[in-house]
């Protein structure tokens, strides 16, 4: 071998590697049952937490603002906001919608507020606990342009909540019930 030639650094073991690994991998499009992990799913999302389960399999989300979601063709689009709780109310016995001041997150500023403020309407499947979503509760929220609403005089978008997350301004550690930092799911109805 030639001194100072790719062979020389060792680059046939190599390439036979991979001519072998070949010989051993399953054709495209077949897997073997015993070699596949089982399928769990995760999504990436605007909640502290990933998405797990059910919403993670509904798709990805549209990066638009809800001054975007107001246009007609937002309809059915999957986003997710965070934002300052500001009211909840019960339309029905199993049905809560919430409105919230959108907030601004950024990997260098974290959470802000916009100049101009920006609301949104939520609804979904309620009750939710109203000792953990009061007035002011930073929560994320995430699912799909429904329609329109009016909050103090100005048109907000109207989003179907998938999830909901709860964050939490409370110390480390602290177990106090209004302390709760999770996704949270409707209350139970006594049977």
């Amino acid at each position: 071998m030639q001194q100072g030639s790719w062979w020389g650094y060792g680059a046939l073991p190599v390439v036979l590697s991979a001519a072998l690994a070949a010989c051993t991998s399953m054709p495209a499009g077949l897997s073997s049952p015993a070699t596949q992990p089982p399928v769990q799913a995760v999504q990436q999302s605007c909640h502290p937490e990933p998405l797990t389960g059910a919403a993670a399999l509904l798709g990805a989300f549209a990066d638009i603002t809800p001054t975007q979601a107001l246009q007609a063709e937002a309809a059915g689009v999957r986003v997710c906001w965070g934002g300052g709780l500001r009211t909840l109310q019960a339309v029905s016995e199993d049905r809560d919608c919430l409105v919230l001041l959108q907030a601004e997150f950024s990997a260098q500023a974290g959470l802000g507020w916009p100049r101009e403020p920006r609301f949104f309407k939520a609804c979904g499947k309620g009750p939710y606990d109203r000792q953990l979503l009061q007035p002011f509760t930073l929560v994320w929220l995430s699912g799909k342009v429904t329609g329109q609403a009016e909050f103090a005089g100005t048109p907000i978008p109207v989003i179907e909540i998938d999830a909901l997350y709860r964050g939490s301004d409370c110390l480390e550690g602290d177990t106090a019930p209004q302390c709760v930092h999770s996704y949270l799911q409707p209350l139970k109805k006594p049977q």
